[in-house]
């Protein structure tokens, strides 16, 4: 019995230790999205680059006098162009517009992100389809 135990524990240690760890952009990713949903205005741009506040503030706007709710949220790297690390999420944002509910789709967008004296910032994004 004791020895059923200990191989059980070892097969979880070496599954977690194979799994792969989310990477710190697209964790920015995550929480910039997340205090977009929770409505944080302070939160959320603590997530993006100063050049993409403005964009950022047009977005959370938009979502102001909605109730909204993250579904399936799940971020990874996907490559690097330059200094700018590209993040893809799959998941949506539920939108509740009086009764009227909209989804809006995550994995239509990949997210630029910089890694900016060891911060994680969310610069933009671009559609793709």
């Amino acid at each position: 019995m004791n020895r059923s135990i200990l191989i059980i524990g070892l097969i979880s240690i070496l599954l977690t230790a194979c799994g792969g760890s989310t990477s710190p952009a697209a964790t920015a990713v995550e929480g910039y999205l997340q205090a977009l949903s929770a409505r944080d205005e302070a939160l959320m741009l603590s997530y993006v680059c100063p050049d993409y506040e403005t964009e950022a503030l047009l977005e959370f706007d938009s979502f102001a006098l909605v109730q909204t709710t993250l579904e399936g949220l799940a971020c990874e790297e996907v490559g690097v162009i330059g200094e700018e690390t590209l993040v893809v999420c799959a998941g949506s944002i539920e939108a509740t517009y009086g009764s009227e509910l909209r989804s809006f789709d995550l994995s239509e967008r990949e997210y630029r992100v910089v890694n900016d004296g060891g911060n994680w910032l969310v610069c933009g994004y671009n559609y793709i389809k």
